[in-house]
């Protein structure tokens, strides 16, 4: 392999797999890489959920307005978050090819070409979220013939706050992107430790009202419960430390990827075009994606404030399932990625079937307990009864819907490091519009089978998309996808 910075091969450590990567001695290899790069992004995405969970946990005992308050703001933020993020795809897959190829200064220069347009991207969603908080909430409360006040005031100011810190918050993502795609799984892992710590803190003292020091009868910090207000301050703060930890390590120069505020951040068009060549659907992607759900969310909305309340409860538990798929997922991209950047297309399909059986069987496991241990699950994160029991029956309903999941989110995982973002484009939305929405709004509203319907209808989507990700995957065109 060629390297014009000299990088060493144990760098790059499926690169050494190239050209014998159907050997028995290769598969362990392969798989013990798989579970190098996965494990921190599990820790990761188990750290980053604690945000979600502790909001809604501490909150939940605030009330089902509380919650639903919080559950649209954070649908609306994932949303936009999201779709401008997209960036980020672009970079992994393009940093994973430089780093397989062994070609460092390209991976670099992407690298600093994916900084400058996050930058960019986020000044504007921070405007957006300042200025029209009250609207999105609004959107998001269409389908309820009249819009809960208390639900739509709380859930405005929880978006206005945590809109101040999505200029760090964004290009933390970018960075984990260029990490991630470089094989550097640990140090996310370990920046998001210090996020969550911070913002389980700020949540116990904010939300929950503790009192931390005291001297005598005397309080220093008197600060009682603040609510969704003190959720949406540790929320913001815990960004803001993120993207400023995330800036300071992709500077340090500690890392195979590293910055120097001496090198060139003029605009490179040509590196630029190859991130938005494969960001752009990625991003298209993504509003389709997180349209549909915000969509499917308005219909689930206008079941009432309870139903509602129910389903923010369940996504946060079932969301525990998501750690497995989601971290063999980003383990799919990268070494897709490094594998046809080390041209070696067969290394490829490997990988992304190794990390494929593992997701499956671990969130198999997960869908089990989500059937047997669903009430206690979903007391958790409410007290109230009517939230308790209609949560758990949904839980169980998409216990059985974990392994399609876990194919759809590690397969689409490998597509995008191969670059294949359109493919992955056209599968979103067909599963998200054609199924999803149209499915929740016939269950929904022709049959009133109520919160129920609508998570049949996620779990045939669910089911759908497996079904056309493996027919894609298999196909292999994907291995020909120049970037």
């Amino acid at each position: 392999m060629s390297s014009e910075t000299g990088v060493e091969n144990k760098t790059i450590p499926i690169g050494t797999l190239a050209g014998n990567s159907t050997s028995s001695v290769s598969r362990k290899l392969l798989r013990r890489y798989v579970y190098r790069l996965a494990w921190p992004v599990f820790i990761e995405m188990l750290l980053q959920m604690a945000v979600g969970v502790v909001d809604i946990a501490m909150v939940g005992r605030i009330g089902p307005s509380a919650i639903a308050a919080v559950g649209f703001a954070n649908s609306l933020l994932m949303f936009v978050i999201a779709v401008f993020a997209a960036i980020s795809v672009g970079t992994t897959a393009l940093v994973a090819r430089h780093i397989g190829a062994g070609e460092l200064e390209r991976a670099h220069e992407i690298a600093r070409q994916s900084l400058i347009l996050s930058l960019l991207l986020s000044f504007g969603i921070t405007l957006l979220g300042v200025i029209f908080p009250v609207q999105g909430i609004r959107l998001m409360m269409a389908m309820q013939a009249v819009p809960d006040q208390e639900v739509l005031d709380q859930g405005a100011l929880f978006v206005r706050i945590v809109s101040l810190t999505m200029i760090p918050g964004l290009v933390m993502q970018i960075v984990n992107g260029v990490l991630r795609g470089a094989g550097d799984t640990k140090t996310p892992m370990r920046v998001n430790v210090i996020v969550n710590i911070v913002n389980i803190a700020g949540c116990l003292i904010l939300v929950g009202g503790i009192q931390p020091f005291t001297l005598s009868e005397m309080y220093f910090t008197g600060i009682s419960s603040l609510g969704v207000l003190g959720a949406a301050v540790s929320t913001a703060l815990a960004r803001a430390l993120g993207g400023i930890l995330s800036v300071w390590v992709l500077f340090r120069g500690n890392f195979i990827i590293h910055l120097s505020l001496r090198d060139s951040y003029r605009f490179n068009f040509p590196e630029m075009k190859r991130i938005l060549n494969i960001g752009i659907p990625a991003a298209i992607e993504q509003v389709i994606m997180r349209g549909g759900q915000l969509l499917y969310g308005v219909i689930v909305g206008g079941l009432g404030t309870v139903a509602y309340a129910a389903h923010n409860v369940t996504m946060t538990a079932e969301s525990l399932s998501f750690l497995p798929g989601f971290a063999f997922a980003v383990a799919a991209t990268t070494m897709v990625g490094q594998a046809l950047g080390a041209e070696d297309p067969k290394l490829a399909e490997e990988s992304g079937k190794i990390a494929t059986k593992v997701a499956i069987g671990l969130m198999s496991v997960m869908g089990v307990v989500f059937f047997f241990f669903a009430p206690a699950l979903v007391s958790l994160f409410s007290s109230d009864p009517e939230v308790i029991s209609l949560g758990a029956e949904c839980l169980k309903i998409v216990a059985i819907s974990q392994p399609p999941l876990a194919l759809v989110m590690v397969l689409s995982g490998a597509l995008r490091g191969a670059g294949d973002t359109k493919t992955v484009l056209y599968i979103t939305g067909a599963g998200i519009w054609l199924v999803r929405v149209i499915f929740a709004y016939v269950f929904t509203t022709v049959f009133n089978w109520g919160l129920v319907g609508a998570w049949y209808a996620m779990i045939i989507d669910l089911f759908v998309r497996s079904i056309l990700y493996y027919w894609r995957f298999r196909q292999g065109k994907w291995k020909n996808i120049r970037v």
